[in-house]
């Protein structure tokens, strides 16, 4: 069974997996229709799984846990 920190860890990882391939899509959307709007979320989608993927990390020290 997993603990409530381990379930914690497995969605954020499909938060991270969700906003980079949201962000995938929308940049190659721009390539085919010229929408600034979809560069635009494509860019801020990646940047927030890149701040997911970094709390993820840190995620132990953001709870106030040491090293295990």
């Amino acid at each position: 069974m997993l603990s409530l920190m381990n379930f914690h860890r497995v969605l954020i990882v499909f938060g991270i997996l969700f906003c980079w391939g949201f962000g995938i899509y929308e940049i190659v959307q721009f390539t085919t229709n010229a929408e600034t709007n979809s560069v635009m979320l494509g860019i801020l989608f990646v940047i927030l799984g890149c701040g997911m993927l970094y709390y993820l990390i840190h995620l132990n020290r953001f709870l106030g846990r040491s090293d295990q």
